[in-house]
């Protein structure tokens, strides 16, 4: 099995300018394909410290994978600080100065020595083609060692990854299998109650292996899994899936995304149509909810009502019950519910209602407070909920735990299109 450090380079991702979804995409991509990813690493634009990322990566990984300071300016100097460490020089590619003079001239910017940095390389290293942008990447093995180089930008990287980078891996090294993790999502049960009805497994794992991961609204148990294929990989783990439910009460969900694929999978195999209406989670069900092709025909929309008078006017939340129980409570939210349901002729609708924070509510209640409201043809049922965190946190929380309430209204009363 092939150990895989992916290092990501750059001084903005250490200040935090930009998220870092480089290393989460290419670490998901390397397991498809059977490789160990042990190690992730961040580095910034300092030639010293860079090369001893690189020397450490070396140690303690056969493949080490870099995203980030291929272009052409003195920042850019991964390639460099890569060849130092391996014991390497960089020659100049002719056919990539070519290729670039070509590519600059069709633009009409004049070619330069600083854009040509992007024509040198390791020696002896397999150029990866960039379809969709200037710097190319490369792949190297040096003494039993390889060094690949793949661009930052997020969509060049993705591209040169699945085009080139990946067959250079199976020529070189052959099928690695695949590693597969599939998740259980826990509610109504803390972290340690769980890792107590399922310690002796956890001690004894090897392949799969087993574990707990606290989520905003649950407690994700996750089964990792090693196969020569995806079928040889499903049979090692289904034992262990079947083992844990047996261990852990009702309300779990097995699924291998985010709650919100698992319900739409189930909204679309029931030919069912859900809608929203949000007040504290401020559209964010609606989002997650639409983050797939296709989503139309699932979902119909969600009513962001924020104010106390748009609850009233858009979704028909009586002034009574605002003025008596206020927004945040049982009351309104089956109110809310109830309404997005009429309003969008929807089959089963969602409500959120609560103190995201930093502030208490109009009673004082602590920030986290949140109402949860599903209706649909079995009635409406109404959850109180409290979820630990900053404002964000709570808000996730909210919208994951909603759309596991529908996820589990359709199921308890076998909700589908007649």
């Amino acid at each position: 099995m092939m150990i895989v450090e992916i290092i990501t380079t750059g001084t903005e991702l250490l200040l935090g300018e930009i998220i870092n979804e480089n290393s989460c995409w290419l670490a998901r991509f390397l397991n498809e394909h059977g490789y160990t990813v042990a190690y992730l690493t961040t580095v910034g634009d300092n030639p010293k410290r860079m090369k001893n990322a690189f020397i450490t990566a070396f140690e303690r990984a056969d493949i080490v994978i870099t995203s980030g300071g291929l272009g052409s300016t003195l920042g850019d100097i991964t390639k460099k600080a890569g060849a130092s460490a391996m014991g390497l020089s960089l020659v100049h590619v002719e056919s990539e100065h070519k290729r670039l003079c070509a590519h600059y001239e069709h633009i009409g910017r004049p070619m330069s020595p600083q854009l040509d940095r992007q024509a040198w390389f390791c020696e002896g290293a397999f150029i990866l083609k960039n379809d969709v942008g200037t710097a190319s990447g490369s792949a190297v093995t040096y003494k039993g060692k390889t060094l690949i180089h793949l661009p930052g930008p997020p969509f060049e990287m993705k591209v040169m990854a699945q085009r080139y980078m990946m067959p250079w891996l199976e020529k070189n090294f052959g099928d690695q299998g695949i590693i597969r993790s599939m998740v259980l999502s826990v509610t109504g049960m803390g972290e340690p109650q769980v890792e107590s009805l399922l310690m002796d497994l956890l001690k004894k794992q090897s392949n799969p292996t087993i574990a707990l991961l606290a989520r905003p609204g649950f407690i994700a148990v996750r089964v990792t899994v090693w196969g020569k294929d995806g079928e040889e990989a499903l049979n090692r783990m289904e034992p262990v899936i079947r083992e844990i439910e047996k261990r852990i009460p009702e309300y779990t969900t097995v699924r291998e995304q985010g709650i919100h694929q698992a319900l739409a999978e189930e909204l679309k195999d029931r030919q069912l149509v859900m809608c929203a209406a949000e007040s504290c989670t401020g559209g964010l069900i609606g989002k997650l909810m639409t983050d797939y092709p296709g989503s139309s025909s699932y979902f119909k929309g969600s009513c962001v009502t924020y104010w106390n008078e748009a609850k009233e006017h858009i979704l028909g939340v009586k002034k009574e019950t605002l003025d008596k129980y206020t927004a945040v409570s049982a009351e309104t939210a089956r109110e809310m519910a109830e309404g997005a349901r009429k309003l969008y002729g929807a089959h089963i609708a969602v409500s959120t209602t609560g103190y995201a924070g930093p502030g208490q509510g109009e009673r004082g209640e602590d920030p986290g407070l949140v109402y949860i409201a599903v209706s649909g043809e079995a009635g409406t049922r109404v959850y109180k909920e409290k979820f630990l965190g900053d404002r964000n946190n709570v808000r996730v929380g909210a919208a994951e735990k909603a759309m596991y309430r529908v996820w589990q209204y359709i199921h308890l009363f076998n909700i589908r299109r007649q």
